[in-house]
């Protein structure tokens, strides 16, 4: 039987996600696999919310690009398999939908990704589109483990995104929220 704490604490998660109108959220260690299994269900709560279908693939594409990030670049990994972990959810927000990502990030690369991030806020459409193109001809930077696209597309998809560094007993915990609508 639960003690009156632990009810209490997952009791105030239910109330919490409820009131954020989360559709899906998933925090532990992440994989290929997982994703794959997971992204199923996924699509199906953003079909069975009548959204237009132009808007739910933004918003699953914007959520895969997160957790593909976590994935590569998390530095908090689990002892036995080495998987990364970090916490990925969808909510309804008021004029569409919040997608919301949260993990470790190497702290030799934060001041690199906050130098891109704070510089994909200030382009227009346009801009990215272009910043895009060109990253296609250069190829991924050097310290990518993927086609180093994927914060420039989300920005392309999204209404607007906000990022954060907050400094943890493990080291600073990297949280990424963008609207879609």
């Amino acid at each position: 039987m639960l003690t009156n704490i632990e009810t209490k604490d997952t009791v105030a998660l239910h109330t919490f996600m409820q009131g954020r109108r989360t559709l899906f959220c998933y925090s532990g260690p992440l994989t290929e696999d997982l994703l794959t299994t997971i992204s199923n269900p996924v699509r199906h709560q953003l079909s069975d919310k009548e959204t237009e279908e132009a808007v739910a693939k933004r918003v699953f594409g914007v959520f895969i690009e997160q957790a593909q990030n976590i994935i590569r670049y998390s530095y908090q990994k689990t002892q036995v398999t080495g998987d990364s972990i970090g916490t990925v959810a969808i909510s309804i927000a008021e004029d569409g939908f919040l997608i919301e990502a949260v993990n470790i990030v190497d702290p030799e690369k934060k001041d690199g990704l906050e130098a891109s991030l704070i510089e994909l806020t200030v382009k227009d459409q346009k801009e990215l589109r272009s910043l895009y193109k060109q990253r296609l001809r250069d190829g991924p930077p050097e310290d990518s483990s993927g086609a180093g696209l994927g914060f420039i597309e989300m920005a392309r998809r999204v209404k607007k995104f906000e990022f954060d560094f907050i400094e943890s007993e493990n080291g600073a915990l990297f949280v990424y929220r963008a609207w879609v609508s």
